[in-house]
């Protein structure tokens, strides 16, 4: 008799094939959203992002919010309106931070903005939509959106971000403590140079958060690409006078004024593990 071999069916873990990860809107999207934005609102006229595939602004829009009265908050039915038309829109509004409660007595001429908090289940920090609101023979009316943003991205593609997450503390520590970084010193706010620092083993490392997505056009696509933010706090056994009067230091955000950290936050490619930016200073603009 023919043994019977049993197959793990479950779907094999996305790979890291290509990075940044490219990523191309569906076709038909932009002609799907103008059918839909003549049916809502005949006279209103829409700009499109081509590589976004999703629209950058909405003028002209006549959308009355008849049930905004006082004690409502107009922002809730606005995400009716956007909840109502997704193919126009193309948002998942639990990707978003929608912002605080606007009683609707008080809209008059308003213009409103939410952030986008997670894109495929990734953190993300580039979204953005707006809209307007507007009095109309006393009713609040949305007049107009825009946006810079993209639509609802598939689990798949969530899988590949995930996957191309690869840099690990321990790698991001080795690069930093081989890296000068770089201060600038001051004297009463007047510059006087820099400084350099490369970091030691008796430093404090530490990742602030989890990684973060972001994206660029790239010619009727876009390329999505993370960063991670590694903390860096000197050990005081290695301040020095010039570290000291530089802005690298700041003042703690609970102490009395006399109490200071020493340190840097690097971002790295959460992928390549490349350095993209060195800022010195722990939550301080100093000067």
């Amino acid at each position: 008799m023919m043994a019977l071999v049993c197959r793990d069916a479950r779907a094999a873990p996305a790979s890291c094939a290509q990075y940044p990860i490219p990523w191309q809107p569906p076709a038909g999207a932009q002609t799907t959203a103008q059918v839909t934005l003549s049916t809502m609102s005949p006279g209103a006229t829409m700009t499109w992002n081509a590589s976004e595939g999703t629209l950058s602004g909405v003028v002209q829009l006549d959308v009355p919010l008849t049930s905004c009265s006082d004690g409502q908050d107009v922002n809730a039915l606005v995400a009716g309106v956007l909840a109502e038309y997704p193919a126009l829109f193309q948002l998942d509004l639990r990707e978003w931070r929608m912002p605080e409660f606007y009683d609707c007595r008080y809209v008059d001429d308003a213009l409103l903005s939410m952030p986008r908090e997670s894109l495929a289940g990734q953190p993300v920090a580039q979204d953005l939509f707006a809209y307007w609101l507007r009095r109309i023979n006393g009713v609040v009316t949305l007049t107009a959106v825009n946006g810079t943003y993209l639509p609802v991205l598939d689990a798949a593609t969530g899988h590949r971000m995930a996957s191309c997450t690869t840099l690990t503390q321990s790698a991001a520590v080795t690069r930093a403590r081989s890296t000068r970084l770089t201060a600038t010193t001051y004297s009463q706010c007047s510059r006087t140079g820099s400084v350099r620092y490369t970091p030691r083993s008796n430093d404090t490392f530490s990742f602030l958060d989890d990684p973060t997505w972001s994206w660029q056009a790239d010619g009727g696509r876009v390329l999505l690409t993370g960063q991670r933010t590694l903390r860096v706090i000197v050990n005081p056994k290695n301040y020095s006078s010039a570290l000291l009067s530089s802005d690298a230091r700041c003042p703690l955000p609970d102490g009395d004024g006399s109490q200071y950290s020493v340190g840097f936050d690097i971002v790295f490619e959460v992928h390549t593990g490349a350095i993209l930016s060195v800022k010195p200073g722990l939550d301080c603009t100093v000067c």
